[in-house]
């Protein structure tokens, strides 16, 4: 019989699980942002300079590392995994992956980005004899709204990938959600899952938004 009760202590896991959930979605935010601008901007910029080696290398990279499947991807950063935080299980055990993971993912949306931005802008950048701190303010400013719409996206994906890492011991509420459904303790999954989704569209939702309020095309 379909029983609805929660109890305190599955009350109790379900904070935990969003917490662990919560705790690797902020963590791994950071360094997708800071490390998808920084090779997304070395994808433009040795495009821009015509340096083909260091393009078709990072280029190379990035499409690897995007292309391999995250739980494949978490299996072969066992041994890296040990010597970074000492576990393969729990939340921090999931951050390497996670981070190796989508981080190529936002960076080859920062190079779409980029890309989109007129030439004409671009040739203006380099007439004035622009640094390269200023030509990287400017673009950022030129391509904010891509670059947030590519971040929206980014993170959306994010929160599957920690749904996936905790059918592998990482933690939260993807790793809760399985446990429940294998001793069909039903009422508790779907809560899981519910929550999974209100991460989701909060996260689209809100991207959406400042998306449309600083577009002004």
């Amino acid at each position: 019989m379909f029983n609805l009760y929660i109890s305190a202590y599955d009350q109790k896991e379900i904070i935990n699980a969003l917490k662990d959930t919560l705790y690797l979605l902020s963590i791994t935010s950071v360094f997708l942002i800071v490390v998808g601008l920084l090779f997304g901007f070395i994808l433009f910029f040795t495009e821009q300079s015509k340096n083909h080696i260091i393009h078709k290398i990072t280029g190379f990279i990035v499409d690897i590392l995007r292309s391999v499947p995250f739980i494949i991807l978490m299996i072969l950063l066992i041994p890296v995994t040990v010597i970074l935080v000492g576990t393969i299980i729990g939340a921090k055990a999931a951050l390497p992956a996670l981070i190796i993971s989508a981080s190529p993912f936002y960076a080859r949306l920062v190079y779409m980005s980029l890309r989109d931005i007129p030439k004409g802008n671009i040739e203006a950048l380099e007439a004035m004899g622009a640094s390269k701190f200023t030509k990287i303010r400017i673009l950022i400013k030129e391509a904010l709204p891509s670059l947030l719409s590519g971040l929206t996206v980014s993170l959306v994906t994010l929160v599957g990938f920690i749904a996936s890492a905790g059918a592998i011991g990482a933690g939260g509420l993807g790793d809760l959600a399985k446990r429940k459904a294998f001793a069909s303790e039903y009422p508790v999954m779907i809560i899981c899952i519910i929550l999974i989704l209100v991460i989701v569209f909060t996260i689209q939702l809100t991207g959406d938004y400042i998306v449309k309020k600083i577009d002004k095309r």
